[in-house]
């Protein structure tokens, strides 16, 4: 590569070595001084090249930038021992200073919390002094007890540190790393006592932002329903608090959810209308530029200047400026540039799904956007149609394998909801927020056009379901692996290529179409060989759901069964949908055979409500308890449809799948004496395939695994789903040396508030000899097996 040639290339090669570093780092440990010698190395020769105009500097480059990578991830992620997160687990008093406005949460059963997040200043542990701390703390105090509250203010509580911990799942948004990017590593609950605040004169401007985001929503709720508020105001400065979770639902499955948070979307609407006044009144174009850049900064720091907002205003803003000035060239390289600083200022960023998409799609509106607008104004497409197609396409495109890996799911209605829905929000944005300045000055005028906005909502609204509700309307797409989605943006490139690159190309495949064929034909025949080869195995999947049960079996057919489904006792977070179900469509289960549920208690059962919302499943067996109560564990009416595929297990029935025998094991009806807890009546199912096998067994009681072998039952398996997370209340010795199991898995949340699994029990599985895993340290836990041999894996 001559020096001063393919700008670009050589920057995208520095982004993507910057960020190989980073990911790198997130899975090796290496010793500091070995990549600090890496990189001096690294150094060295890109001086000594540059100083000797050698062709092999970019390389050497490459490998600095990659080494900085690694050593910025490792600087970042090696938190301060100041920081909050090391009193995990302790009872501490806090104090710190607020630093957004709370947020009031909500759960199903209406009882409401505030959340708080405090930059800490001070810890005080029992029984000492306060000491200096660090950190972005959660603070989480019951509504009753919220006092008057300011950005900046002082606050104290007191309370048990919690370090985040989300589902380690794969696809599964990595909650911890998330929190980590945006400086927050620990939580904390107040309870009932609440949280002192001591009120501090500062963050003026702040506090001001916060009031006029205040008045816009108070605006709104004045003339709309709340939820048309939420959903305005969401549209306008970002957040899903009060949104129908319907209206969510159909923006993610037209393709359009980004316009509820604030994205480059957003920045590019408002450049663009600032820019059509700046035409309409024939200002200059360097003027026109200014008043976008301001419209921008004023823009951003309403929507709370939070990180999010600002790369997409960073991004969106100097790619629309370079535009403007017709420097679409500019505009990449900006952009190229503009991630390269923002991953050496905050590498985490690598990992943050708003910076992953904000990225691609810009860099789709700037790559791929104009080549496919030229191709469908070529085919004669109405130049309207043309540019709202060819932007939807770019990032769909650009965005594809993020989109596969977390969702699963491509929107193929988004084409419509871009060209039918996206203007009418476009319309509400705009006219939202010139009312939100109008109430200022002329509040009846201001109250006129949020009604507006409201009843164009509803439109909005009503588009968007009949939209979302159309025939594959979204359709599921596989998860792409590393390698795949290398492959994948290796053949998006092609469309960059000119017609003279394209030619060059085609030439050097017709001229080497023959070595091309032979090695091609081997791949084919190689991977053909392999997948022939490869034995067919069952998988069982204990998928980290928290504190609750669930597992998915697979047969070596494709068939696919669950066995409990996780779920919450408060109902507050749909396990079911927001968990299980993007697991299933992982993994490519697109229907159930079958939903096995050992009992109804809410942590092993609600979670089939949600399922059977999303995806097609052929039947549920339950255990004795009553319909009933799965219906209101599941919060399905008392006559829903979906109760017409349960039924009732029968101790000693069994199917046959593949190969596959599941078996209900033990199905003991509710008798007088139990002690009625719930636990009594859970089901112990087993499923076999050839010498391996894998007992679950639910909340089991000891006194019902006493009854199980008085009955003669021989409950001897290869793994052990170990009963009731861990508990004192099962797992006995006699049943253990009954079953005899190579493994078991304790299904557990994260320092869940029942000490599960007891320390007793995890002791007597180690005498035993039982190797044991645990969903809250390993995440997700696989094990796959023909039959003879099994082998096991683990996210973590």
């Amino acid at each position: 590569m001559k020096i001063g040639q393919h700008q670009e290339v050589f920057l995208a090669g520095l982004l993507l070595a910057l960020g190989a570093g980073i990911g790198c780092a997130s899975l090796l440990t290496l010793p500091m001084g070995i990549v600090v010698s890496l990189l001096v190395a690294a150094l060295f020769l890109s001086i000594y090249g540059c100083h000797r105009v050698q062709q092999w500097t970019w390389l050497s480059m490459l490998m600095a930038f990659f080494f900085v990578g690694f050593l910025r991830f490792m600087a970042v992620d090696n938190l301060p021992d100041t920081d909050i997160s090391h009193f995990a687990k302790e009872t501490v008093k806090i104090e710190g200073t607020l630093r957004e406005v709370p947020r009031l949460t909500e759960d199903n059963q209406g009882r409401k919390k505030q959340r708080y997040l405090l930059d800490v200043t001070k810890v005080k542990q029992q029984g000492q002094e306060w000491q200096a701390a660090s950190g972005g703390l959660y603070v989480y105090a019951a509504e009753q007890a919220a006092p008057e509250v300011r950005i900046g203010d002082k606050v104290t509580a007191a309370g048990k540190v919690r370090s985040p911990h989300g589902y380690q799942n794969p696809g599964q948004l990595d909650t911890k790393m998330l929190l980590k990017s945006q400086g927050i590593s620990a939580s904390l609950s107040a309870g009932k006592q609440g949280i002192k605040v001591m009120p501090v004169d500062t963050a003026a401007f702040a506090r001001k932002l916060a009031e006029v985001r205040r008045h816009y929503r108070e605006r709104m709720e004045q003339v709309m329903p709340k939820t048309d508020a939420a959903a305005i105001f969401a549209m306008l400065f970002g957040g899903y608090d009060g949104l129908k979770p319907e209206l969510v639902d159909s923006f993610t499955i037209t393709g359009i959810v980004h316009i509820l948070s604030v994205s480059g979307s957003h920045i590019s609407l408002l450049a663009a209308v600032m820019a059509g006044l700046g035409a309409l009144l024939r200002l200059p174009k360097t003027v026109t530029v200014v008043l976008v850049v301001g419209l921008i900064v004023i823009y951003s720091l309403l929507a709370g200047a939070v990180p999010p907002v600002i790369r997409s205003a960073i991004m969106g803003g100097l790619a629309f400026v370079a535009l403007a000035l017709d420097r679409e060239r500019d505009a990449r390289r900006i952009l190229l540039l503009t991630g390269l600083v923002m991953l050496l200022v905050s590498p985490l960023l690598f990992f943050h799904i708003s910076f992953q998409l904000s990225f691609l799609a810009t860099a789709g509106l700037l790559y791929l956007a104009p080549v496919w607008q030229k191709y469908f104004r070529e085919h004669g497409c109405n130049a309207y149609i043309a540019a709202g197609l060819s932007i939807t396409l770019a990032a769909q495109l650009a965005t594809l394998p993020i989109l596969a890996w977390y969702f699963n799911q491509l929107s193929l209605s988004s084409l419509i909801a871009n060209l039918v829905v996206v203007p009418l929000v476009e319309i509400i944005i705009v006219l939202g927020l010139f009312a939100g300045v109008a109430a200022f000055i002329l509040p009846f005028a201001g109250s006129v056009v949020f009604a507006g906005g409201s009843l164009l909502l509803g439109v909005v609204t009503e588009m968007t379901v009949k939209i979302a509700a159309l025939p594959a309307s979204a359709i599921w797409i596989p998860s792409m692996n590393f390698g795949w989605g290398l492959l994948y943006y290796l053949l998006l490139g092609l469309f960059l290529l000119n017609a003279q690159q394209r030619e060059q190309l085609w030439d050097g495949i017709k001229k080497r179409r023959n070595a091309l064929s032979v090695a091609l034909l081997v791949a084919v025949v190689f991977l053909a060989s392999v997948q022939l080869a490869k034995p067919k195995e069952m998988q069982v999947h204990f998928i980290d759901v928290g504190q609750g049960d669930a597992a998915l079996v697979i047969t070596p057919g494709g068939r696919a069964f669950m066995f409990d489904t996780g779920g919450t006792r408060d109902g507050n977070f749909d396990i079911g949908a927001k968990v299980d179900v993007p697991y299933l469509l992982h993994y490519g289960v697109l229907r159930l055979d079958g939903v096995f549920l050992s009992h109804a208690h809410e942590d092993h059962a609600a979670g089939c409500g949600g399922i059977l919302r999303k995806i097609p499943v052929a039947q549920v067996i339950t255990a004795d308890e009553g319909i009933v109560d799965y219906a209101r564990s599941m919060k399905l009416g008392d006559n829903d449809p979906f109760l017409h595929k349960f039924h009732t297990a029968r101790q000693g029935e069994s199917m046959t799948v593949d190969g596959v025998t599941i078996e209900v094991l033990f199905a003991p009806p509710l008798q007088e004496g139990d002690n009625k807890t719930g636990n009594e009546a859970s089901n112990v199912y087993r499923v076999s395939y050839g010498k391996a096998s894998f007992l679950f067994t639910g909340d089991l009681t000891k006194e019902k695994e006493a009854q199980l072998l008085a009955e003669g039952i021989n409950p001897a398996s290869s793994v052990l789903k170990i009963g009731h997370h861990g508990s004192d209340t099962s797992s006995s010795l006699e049943f253990l040396q009954a079953v005899k199991p190579q493994f078991g898995v304790f299904c557990v949340g994260a320092d869940n508030s029942f000490g599960h699994p007891k320390p007793a029990v995890v002791q007597r599985f180690k005498e035993q000899g039982i190797k044991t895993l645990r969903t809250d340290e390993n995440g997700a836990v696989v094990f796959y097996t023909d039959g003879e041999r099994m082998r096991v894996e683990t996210y973590q």
